[in-house]
């Protein structure tokens, strides 16, 4: 008999006694025992589950979402997405802040640092924001900040990491250069 008053884990533990009288062991009971459901949604310890549908996640993931929003969007936790990326040896794309563009042409270029973009782009030594932001200025390009996730960059765009010493061209999904490989 569960009592409403009792912590979450004092009622899994009250179930998992019972399921192991029928059962010998926790681990010999059905998923979709209906006990084994309640100690689940009582206990939610974020594993890879039959239910969880990571064909959506890793959707997501390759069109740049981040973890936390994929997390909001398959409601799971942050934490179990990052366990599953790092089980499966997946790895996240990086949200964009900042779109420039050269007034005199219609290329652009994305970055999650202006600082970084305009030493490549300015073959100079900057070290602040607010200096990046000026010089770019001065040499003829706007400056949009946002949030830019991977898709919605068009295909032709130049962008840069961090990690990255030049500026690479978006060619579809899959052109991402991610840290491991450069």
């Amino acid at each position: 008999m569960i009592n409403m008053e009792m912590t979450n884990y004092q009622q899994a533990l009250i179930l998992i006694k019972k399921l192991e009288k029928r059962f010998g062991s926790i681990t010999n009971v059905p998923d979709d025992n209906p006990e084994m459901r309640e100690i689940h949604r009582l206990l939610p310890l974020d594993r890879p589950s039959k239910d969880v549908n990571y064909e959506r996640v890793c959707w997501l993931n390759r069109r740049g979402y981040s973890v936390a929003h994929i997390a909001q969007v398959t409601h799971h936790s942050k934490a179990a997405i990052s366990k599953y990326f790092s089980t499966y040896n997946i790895k996240s794309k990086q949200i964009f802040k900042y779109r420039v563009k050269s007034n005199s042409s219609t290329v652009a270029y994305y970055s999650t640092s202006l600082i970084h973009l305009a030493r490549l782009l300015l073959h100079k030594r900057i070290n602040d924001t607010a200096t990046a932001e000026r010089e770019l200025n001065m040499h003829g390009f706007s400056i949009k900040t946002s949030f830019y996730i991977w898709y919605q960059i068009p295909d032709g765009a130049y962008y840069t990491l961090k990690y990255l010493d030049h500026l690479a061209v978006k060619n579809g999904l899959d052109s991402y250069i991610y840290e491991e490989d450069c």
